[in-house]
């Protein structure tokens, strides 16, 4: 069992000189709440587990499991992992699908006193490698089906088989070894280094997102989705704010999931409190606003709300809440939150709101100077939330992580945001974006650095630069740029995004590559953005279809051409390839359905990724299904033919 570097408060203790803070200001930032800050998570779930132990805690599908029986079920299993040296400060992998099995282990694993790392079965094997090696990870619980793809490597632990042995086990709760202050999780995102950065979250910043806060209703009728990869941070939010407070979590069954999916689930299983991206809010609000109705509460995120979609929400789902939320991974999921107001216009920006309950926000100049209203500044957050640092990476930590120098208290911090942000005259914070180049993609924190530095490592390669590319709907994607090397085969499109497939996880592959003789460059010889970005129009692109396309091909080219974004597309272009991602494959399947009139399966899209395979598909598929008609009517007209005959015979024997 692996122990990381202690990342302790003072390597992040790079002195901040300010100005006082004024008074104003100082009053917006009261947002001390009594909570227990003095509890484990851990700790704060067995209390309400004892509470009500008959309580229902989770469901997934037809399985349900109580408060009572999912506590004795994770202390079984953390005996199990103390056995194999789980305690305070030490860190185990957690390699899971979305399950049942998943919120047991992340449960265990903080009663054994030490922290988890989430890891993403659909992140790359090397980008796997990596995170086991980074966190020094020596224990790694998963599933059996899942525990093959590293065949017999030392440290994975199939949970089945965990539980099994642990049954005969003491299900009563363990002795503490942990504190508030001790590590939780430990969560990896983007880095401009070329490597992911390991954000170490202590226990006591869980309990204040979710345990007797301002920003969201946490009452024990609400029903919560569990929908977020865990290794994304609105899975914090998701998992723990209905287990410390008595709610109800649905966890949504693992696999590719569709609008149709996802509403039905909202809708079937009484979802009242849910956290989407803002793409996904998009999507939803477009496609499936009926199956939001039941909720009460619906908080959407990750990237800058779209007004329009907002407005539409508002005027269709007026039992229900809709709350910006915004906040890094390094202050534990939000750090503001607003309430959109029916009563007010919903102007060209929604605002990220005001700090939540025990959370400071400071909006400051280059000097550390604190900003008054309405003028723009760097955005830093301070308060219980924050993070302890970054795993085994001390000069980051100090980079962003500083001493508060506007808390009275003792070795406080504030974590350096890197967002731009300036305050209203009312106390509300407003997102304007961002200091560097950091973009979110899908709700996931991108730097488009450490794409560059991974393609830098193709020999194909000579130059990249990655950028961002928004749409007018807000989706934004990312475009690379790059020089090939000199006569190079391995330099295409598609070579380059297969290389990137196999390092980086899905949401960090560019839509797009353009490529270029050489890069435009400012006449202080750096590369010039602004000129790339007008180039975008010269991706790569199959030949456009042919005029003996079929009906249903030119109907999918429209679709494809407007859900991507591009003016020609080609029967056997990969939609991929052509700058699809998860999120527009989910728009795609919807569009399908809406426009055309066709039921499919998404995980089909995943497997019929060109156009001319899709119709193939698609037109096989509706002559099976008319063969099938008509032997069916065929077998009918016979059935009922025999009736008469019968019908006929008993006559003439009476």
């Amino acid at each position: 069992m692996s122990s990381p570097l202690s990342n302790s408060h003072a390597l992040g203790a790079a002195a901040a000189r300010s100005a006082p803070l004024p008074d104003q200001i100082r009053r917006w930032n009261e947002t001390a709440t009594e909570y227990p800050r003095d509890k484990t998570v851990a700790q704060v779930f067995e209390a309400i587990a004892a509470d009500q132990s008959e309580a229902i805690a989770l469901e997934m599908g037809a399985q349900r499991v109580r408060y009572g029986e999912l506590n004795a079920r994770a202390n079984r299993l953390a005996r199990e992992l103390r056995e194999r040296g789980a305690g305070a400060e030490h860190v185990v992998g957690c390699y899971f699908e979305r399950s049942i099995e998943m919120i047991v282990a992340f449960l265990a694993v903080l009663k054994s006193g030490a922290a988890f790392v989430p890891l993403d079965p659909g992140d790359p094997a090397e980008r796997v490698d990596f995170l086991l090696r980074d966190a020094r990870l020596d224990l790694v619980l998963s599933q059996e089906r899942l525990c093959s793809r590293f065949g017999a490597r030392s440290g994975f632990l199939s949970i089945e088989q965990m539980e099994a042995s642990g049954l005969g086990r003491e299900s009563s709760n363990l002795p503490r070894v942990s504190g508030p202050t001790s590590l939780a999780y430990a969560m990896y995102t983007s880095g401009t280094t070329g490597k992911p950065k390991g954000v170490m979250v202590e226990n006591r910043a869980i309990v204040r997102l979710v345990c007797n806060t301002n920003y969201c209703r946490f009452g024990r009728d609400e029903v919560f989705l569990q929908f977020a990869p865990a290794s994304f941070d609105a899975s914090t939010f998701e998992i723990w704010g209905p287990l410390l407070n008595g709610a109800k979590l649905v966890v949504m069954p693992p696999g590719a999931v569709s609008l149709a999916d996802l509403g039905r689930e909202i809708r079937e299983s009484g979802v009242t409190t849910l956290w989407l991206t803002s793409g996904l809010f998009n999507l939803m609000v477009e496609q499936r606003l009926e199956d939001l109705r039941g909720v009460r509460q619906l908080l959407a995120g990750g990237d800058v709300l779209s007004p329009r979609h907002v407005r539409i929400a508002l005027e269709n789902l007026p039992d229900c809440r809709l709350i910006n939320g915004y906040g890094p991974t390094e202050n534990t999921t939000f750090t503001c939150c607003y309430t959109v107001e029916r009563n007010r216009r919903v102007g060209e920006a929604i605002p990220i709101g005001r700090p939540v309950a025990n959370t400071q926000v400071y909006i400051l100049d280059e000097e550390m100077t604190p900003l008054p209203p309405g003028q723009a500044g760097e955005l830093y957050a301070a308060g219980d939330g924050v993070a302890r640092g970054y795993f085994n990476d001390p000069h980051a930590t100090a980079e962003k992580f500083l001493t508060n120098p506007f808390s009275t208290g003792p070795a406080e911090r504030m974590y350096r945001t890197g967002d731009l942000a300036r305050w209203r005259d009312d106390g509300v914070v407003e997102f304007l974006g961002r200091v560097d180049h950091q973009v979110k993609i899908s709700g996931h924190r991108v730097e488009p650095a450490e794409i560059e530095t991974v393609l830098r490592m193709n020999e194909g390669v000579s130059e990249v630069c990655v950028l961002p590319d928004a749409a007018e709907n807000g989706h934004k994607r990312l475009i690379a740029y790059y020089v090939p090397a000199s006569n190079d085969e391995r330099s295409s499109s598609s070579d380059l995004r297969r290389y990137l497939t196999g390092k980086l996880p899905h949401y960090m592959i560019p839509a797009s590559f353009v490529q270029l003789s050489a890069m435009p460059l400012s006449p202080n010889g750096k590369v010039d953005c602004s000129a790339l970005a007008g180039r975008a129009a010269n991706l790569e692109s199959a030949a456009a279809p042919t005029s003996d396309a079929t009906e249903l091909e030119r109907n999918l080219v429209e679709l494809w051409k407007r859900i991507l974004r591009v003016e020609t597309v080609g029967l056997d272009e990969n939609f991929f390839d052509a700058g699809g991602d998860s999120l527009m494959i989910i728009a795609l399947h919807a569009n399908l359905q809406k426009t055309l009139a066709i039921e499919i399966e998404i995980t089909d899209l995943f497997q019929f990724t060109t156009i001319r395979a899709l119709a193939r598909f698609l037109t096989e598929r509706s002559r099976a299904a008319n063969y099938l008609s008509d032997a069916q009517q065929q077998a009918e007209k016979q059935r009922e033919a025999f009736a008469r005959r019968k019908r006929a015979r008993a006559g003439g024997r009476a």
